[in-house]
């Protein structure tokens, strides 16, 4: 991009609200059953972005047919129509309908796993809440997406569809006993602490700038602002 590598300055994940770094402590098996859920299933979270998709259409529809035992949660955001379709669709399996919410992190806290478009915020969110992540990947994939699925499928933290009519075979595949164990554990490893980071760049960069007006040759650049960072109590 034309910037030297002491202009590059790297974090460990994307910069989150806040309020998805304090998660709020809740009764997971008691706010299911508020939502109409049952407390004891597998539980899917079904997101794209603030006017949701018509993918989620067909993920209840395949997911509703499938032998595999799970309830979903899905956020519509701002598409009205899109709720209304999902709630005449009289899902046999238990689901619960939300369009807009502040609450996001709310919702999150009750699920399992995550599944939706492969956007860095939505798979950033998820995953600082621990949960694995089901996407797709394919032409119709924004060009700055593209490199998301991949890293997922590198690290282990999900799985990467060609086309949402395979969500099926996928989320059965993701709630085997071994491969759950697996993406929850590399979740749990994973760690962002960019709201965090990006203070202490922002320090170092404006430390360099102040030298440099002075005529003073920095050391700062060879210095990693990070190093000695306790992050206790942040995980």
């Amino acid at each position: 991009m034309g910037h030297t590598p002491r202009r590059i300055y790297e974090t460990s994940g994307m910069i989150l609200k806040p309020l998805f770094y304090r998660k709020p402590e809740v009764d997971r098996a008691e706010e299911r059953i508020k939502l109409g859920l049952r407390p004891d299933l597998p539980t899917g979270i079904v997101m794209f972005g603030g006017h949701g998709s018509s993918s989620m259409l067909e993920i209840a529809k395949r997911l509703d047919q499938s032998s595999t035992q799970l309830q979903l949660i899905f956020l519509c955001g701002h598409n009205l129509e899109l709720a209304a379709k999902l709630r005449s669709l009289q899902l046999r399996k238990p689901a619960a309908i939300e369009g807009f919410t502040t609450k996001v992190d709310y919702f999150m806290s009750l699920a399992d796993f995550f599944i939706g478009k492969p956007g860095p915020g939505s798979i950033s969110e998820a995953l600082q809440f621990g949960l694995p992540v089901i996407t797709e990947h394919n032409a119709r994939t924004m060009p700055q997406e593209r490199y998301n699925g991949t890293w997922l499928v590198e690290k282990r933290l999900g799985i990467v569809l060609p086309d949402f009519r395979e969500i099926g075979p996928a989320v059965e595949q993701l709630l085997t006993e071994a491969t759950f164990a697996e993406f929850r554990r590399n979740v749990s490893a994973y760690k962002n602490y960019a709201i965090f980071e990006a203070p202490l760049i922002l320090d170092q960069i404006m430390a360099e700038k102040a030298f440099e007006s002075m005529d003073v040759v920095s050391t700062l650049a060879s210095v990693d602002p990070l190093a000695n960072v306790a992050w206790a109590g942040l995980t």
